[in-house]
């Protein structure tokens, strides 16, 4: 796990915005909420982006980057409520949950299990 992932973690479990920059010094300003794997292997980051760069245009909304994307983490100190339709138990869309956080009504998607 490098300092991006264990941030974005740290930051997850404050239920703090985190701040992500990529190496081109483009940044994101996001809610985290899940490190998981892909059914490619690939490691990444479940969140819902508030500000900052959209590749697609699309500012605001739910998004699932590469953890390897990411070339900073910085913890913004300013808290918020997991949204609604934070769903982490979709095993379709996130099959190898590493760490996720409570949904609004408190349950917790348990890595490795349902």
């Amino acid at each position: 796990m490098d300092d991006v992932e264990r941030t974005f973690i740290a930051a997850v479990k404050s239920l703090s915005l985190v701040w992500l920059t990529e190496p081109s010094g483009r940044y994101r300003i996001v809610e985290p909420y899940m490190v998981f794997v892909s059914t490619r292997g690939k490691r990444l980051f479940h969140l819902y982006q508030i500000g900052g760069y959209s590749a697609g245009g699309v500012l605001r909304g739910w998004k699932n980057p590469e953890v390897s994307h990411f070339e900073s983490a910085q913890l913004v100190e300013q808290r918020f409520s997991p949204r609604e339709d934070y769903n982490p138990f979709n095993e379709e869309m996130f099959p190898d949950v590493v760490f996720a956080a409570p949904t609004r009504d408190g349950r917790v998607r348990v890595p490795g299990r349902e």
